[in-house]
């Protein structure tokens, strides 16, 4: 498992998903493990938009003491319209421009990711991340490939968020829910049985968002 900076982590997680080929056979474990949360699926996307959600517990990549947000507002026709016209020219495959759900906003710097409903059990979905809005240099045209997720409410209060390709797993909590506690999280962590994973954003009391 890699442990990498929370810039890396939006990097992998949102940013700069590029096209390398072919899926390998971690890439297809990665798919697999999708599938197997999907089996019982209970998502809504009226139970994520709102107050965000804070990163708690990590698998496949470790934010240490860092600390990350992820926002969901609903994905209008003017939220839609504007990633269409930023990224359409640089995606390999284009998605079903009229399924876009979710716009997630990553960490404070707002990297923006536009989620469209996905064939499949509620909560999976494909994503165009909205590298162009970055300002550095953009991708080459048909270089972009769409994100996978599959997303799950634990316990009616817990967010899984799985990356489909990467296997990067994060679990969250409404930011500062006062019925949410380190040793609730821990557990529902080691009820999903996703073997070894991270506590993150562990000195939250002293640590801005990122």
């Amino acid at each position: 498992m890699a442990t990498v900076g929370v810039i890396h982590f939006i990097i992998i997680f949102v940013v700069l998903r590029l096209s390398f080929g072919k899926p390998d056979e971690h890439d297809i474990n990665n798919r697999e493990l999708c599938k197997m949360f999907s089996r019982n699926p209970f998502f809504g996307t009226e139970l994520v938009v709102g107050k965000p959600w804070r990163v708690y517990y990590t698998w496949n990549v470790n934010l240490g003491s860092k600390c990350l947000d992820l926002i969901f507002k609903n994905a209008t026709k003017t939220i839609t319209q504007r990633i269409w016209s930023d990224m359409n020219e640089y995606l390999e495959h284009q998605p079903n421009w009229d399924a876009a759900a979710l716009l997630m906003y990553v960490g404070t710097a707002r990297h923006e990711a536009l989620l469209f409903t996905d064939q499949g059990p509620a909560g999976s979905f494909v994503g165009v991340p909205n590298v162009a809005r970055e300002g550095n240099i953009p991708p080459l045209r048909k270089s972009m490939t769409l994100l996978k997720f599959q997303m799950k409410l634990i316990r009616g209060k817990y967010l899984l968020v799985i990356d489909c390709i990467t296997g990067a797993i994060t679990l969250s909590a409404r930011q500062r829910d006062v019925a949410t506690s380190r040793s609730d999280i821990a557990t529902a962590a080691a009820d999903l049985e996703l073997g070894k994973g991270y506590p993150a954003c562990t000195k939250e009391t002293n640590n801005h968002d990122y």
